[in-house]
């Protein structure tokens, strides 16, 4: 049989239909290694083949490993979570949808600093660096109050990576030139000077 133009031959699409189907019944499953195993899985395929991985993120990630991430106490699975919502950030499409529909914004809600351990705020920083590096993210970097949360992050309380994810995002932020001004004021320039000239510091 053949299918319609632009879509993939009806054997291939089953055999997908079939993948979806066994995933999403293994993130469904009350063991934990089958949940794992469709988390490691997306985590790879976001990676890998993220431009042709649409129907699989749309019918997992959105309405299942994201609530899965900010409520879990199982550290592996939230970590892999996040790299999946990384990964996602590369994607101009699912960009503009974690944005839009308010995701990136429960994930600075529920995972606020001081209220979650370091691993988890080591992603959250890289996951703010990734929004700073776009400049269709500006929006969203403002509404969200991303720059007082970045500064934060520069404190010596930190462990070095967050430290330099902190450091890097500020770099990245200065691109905008809407936010320089802002930047300036804040004296955030002359915080990141500072790190950078300080011969006893680890970043």
């Amino acid at each position: 049989q053949i299918a319609p133009d632009g879509e993939p031959p009806m054997d291939e699409k089953a055999k997908q239909k079939a993948q979806l189907e066994q995933l999403n019944n293994f993130f469904n499953s009350p063991f934990k290694d089958d949940r794992r195993f469709t988390i490691y899985h997306m985590a790879q395929v976001t990676r890998d083949r993220l431009e042709t991985s649409q129907k699989l993120v749309n019918a997992l990630f959105f309405d299942k490993i994201f609530q899965m991430l900010l409520k879990t106490q199982d550290e592996k699975n939230k970590l892999k979570a996040f790299e999946i919502l990384c990964n996602l950030i590369q994607s101009p499409t699912h960009r503009k949808r974690l944005a839009k529909e308010g995701y990136f914004r429960q994930v600075y809600e529920a995972l606020q600093v001081g209220k979650i351990d370091e691993r988890t705020l080591e992603k959250l920083s890289w996951m703010t660096t990734l929004i700073c590096f776009h400049p269709d993210m500006i929006e969203q970097i403002v509404s969200l109050k991303l720059l007082k949360f970045i500064i934060s992050l520069v404190e010596s309380k930190f462990s070095a990576s967050i430290r330099s994810n902190a450091v890097l995002a500020i770099s990245l932020l200065t691109y905008h030139e809407s936010l320089f001004n802002e930047l300036i004021s804040n004296g955030v320039i002359d915080i990141v000077m500072d790190l950078c000239m300080d011969q006893n510091g680890d970043i």
